[in-house]
């Protein structure tokens, strides 16, 4: 799994088209707007496929050890398909974006999970710290 943080001051994304891997929109949400959120971009691999439950586990503790040393509490999951050329198939990589944002829940912060399979636009300013932009390769 490749992840990509941005710690940013404001984050706003809205879906604009359906993919065939489209998962149903949350609650209907076609936009969302975040601010003091550090922004995940994920992107699962092929090699993710072989256990997706470890994988699920580094990215938890990278994520959590990122946000610590970022001050940022609100968190925001963004698919993303386009951090590797050897993405997973689409249902091992919704299936690990889910567990990840669920467990980060469990875990008392605050989390939003862009929608897997649709086509966004996304606007974003980040801050302007040492940490605010940050890469990660998880491997099982």
């Amino acid at each position: 799994m490749k992840m990509l943080f941005i710690h940013c001051n404001y984050f706003s994304y809205l879906t604009t088209q359906k993919t065939k891997v489209a998962e149903d929109l949350p609650n209907g949400c076609k936009s969302c707007a975040f601010k003091d959120a550090l922004v995940v971009f994920v992107t699962a691999e092929k090699v993710d496929e072989k256990n997706p439950q470890k994988v699920v586990g580094m990215g938890i503790k990278a994520i959590v050890d990122v946000s610590n040393k970022v001050g940022a509490k609100n968190i925001v999951l963004f698919p993303f398909v386009h951090l590797s050329d050897e993405i997973s198939s689409a249902e091992t990589g919704s299936e690990i974006i889910r567990n990840i944002y669920e467990n980060l829940s469990s875990l008392n912060y605050t989390v939003d999970k862009a929608p897997f399979g649709w086509e966004k636009v996304f606007s974003m300013t980040s801050k302007g710290h040492p940490l605010a932009e940050l890469s990660r390769t998880i491997r099982p």
